[in-house]
């Protein structure tokens, strides 16, 4: 049984700092690609430029917010869990609205900066270092409920914002999405966190301790340890595969045969896999700690990318994608366990934003690295099989002691 008394006790017990952490998961979705891609034909047509130039457009946003991502997220560590939150809620907010407004391609590379920024880089950054921070014993735990905020934002806005678009126009619909995230959120933000209080209160009593015992470290000093080389291959080499794979899925499913219905309700494979997977490995990981379970957990992924390269049934996609999914949960969970294991609490808001910089750098390359072997004509099974080889030298790399 996944959830025993003992962990229905701690469900109960942190009912609201879990559902914070759960919100801000689910509302990262409004800063993640396969949200933003809605709205893509509609700003393509209003700015009349072409596919090419959009990807350019997406590509600038998404490294620039990559970019100023250590910078913000290192405040995580020098302010109050209460009014940061609420900057970043009200900086996607504000966000949604200005890329409503648009008419310009610079306001719509700034929407979009703001987006990526606000949406799939800090409001994860502060769900996932709040668990991180705030719960010790029940760290894997706290971060694999949270995490199950991903699969149910991609399992539900997708469909919700679709009909929006349909019913309001792409403009009412982001207009609606700031209005959800200012009306809605804010308030149960402020309700959960004032319900949480005693947690908070108990970490700040144990924060002076915490802060004359960890080390601050410059990006350059974390840039020159090891440690650093070992965790971010893993980090870049799944963010840049995920991202590029279900960028190209269509034309993947297209060279295979596969109907575009199959390929697009393949991912709800992806998607369960993942959320079962960040709750058992929430288990694992209080077990034998992150840092054990770290070298493994991209074993699956070798396998899924293993069934795309040698085998053409339409099943090899929806099942290729559910071992993807394995590794894409459990790697949630375990890396950021892990990272709080290794640096400590103190400053795990600057070190997760340093390594959540490397993975939105790392989506923002994804789709451009296959597009230049696709159109040099390099087939899907040689590109598989390359990141296949590339999944693997991390694999052994992760092994080395951290």
């Amino acid at each position: 049984m996944l959830f025993n008394i003992k962990k229905e006790t701690f469900l109960k017990r942190n009912f609201p700092l879990l559902l914070f952490g759960f919100l801000l998961t689910f509302f990262s979705s409004f800063g993640q690609t396969f949200l933003l891609s809605l709205y893509v034909p509609a700003v393509e047509a209003m700015l009349q430029i072409s596919n090419t130039e959009f990807g350019s457009v997406y590509a600038v946003a998404t490294i620039g917010s990559a970019l100023t991502l250590p910078w913000l997220g290192s405040y995580f560590d020098k302010v109050d869990i209460k009014p940061y939150s609420l900057a970043v809620i009200i900086g996607l907010a504000c966000s949604l609205l200005l890329l409503s407004f648009s008419y310009h391609i610079v306001v719509v590379v700034i929407a979009f900066y703001g987006l990526r920024l606000f949406g799939q880089g800090l409001l994860s950054h502060t769900s996932i270092s709040a668990m991180a921070r705030y719960f010790s014993a029940n760290r894997g735990k706290a971060i694999g409920l949270v995490g199950l905020g991903y699969p149910t934002g991609e399992a539900v806005l997708p469909i919700a914002i679709a009909l929006l678009i349909g019913g309001l126009g792409w403009r009412g619909a982001l207009q609606l999405s700031a209005a959800n995230a200012l009306l809605l959120l804010v308030p149960l933000v402020l309700i959960l966190l004032h319900l949480s209080k005693s947690r908070l209160e108990e970490f700040k009593v144990q924060q002076t301790v915490t802060k004359t015992t960890s080390p601050k470290l410059s990006i350059w000093q974390l840039f020159a340890q090891k440690r650093f080389w070992i965790i971010a291959p893993v980090v870049f080499i799944l963010g840049f595969t995920n991202t590029a794979v279900f960028f190209f899925q269509l034309k993947f499913g297209l060279s295979r045969g596969w109907s575009p219905e199959l390929v697009a309700g393949s991912i709800s494979a992806f998607a369960l896999t993942s959320a079962l997977s960040m709750l058992g490995a929430g288990t694992l990981v209080d077990r034998f700690s992150g840092k054990r379970l770290f070298p493994y957990y991209m074993a699956p992924y070798l396998i899924g990318l293993m069934i795309f390269v040698f085998f053409s049934h339409p099943l090899a996609y929806p099942i290729g994608l559910a071992f993807m999914g394995l590794s894409n949960g459990a790697g949630s969970t375990i890396k950021s366990a892990m990272l709080a294991e290794i640096y400590g609490i103190a400053i795990i808001g600057q070190i997760r934003s340093v390594f959540s910089t490397v993975m939105v750098l790392s989506t923002a390359l994804g789709p451009v690295a296959f597009g230049v072997l696709l159109d040099s004509g390099v087939s899907f099974p040689l590109i598989f099989s390359l990141i296949a080889v590339a999944v693997l030298l991390t694999v052994v790399n992760g092994m080395r002691r951290l």
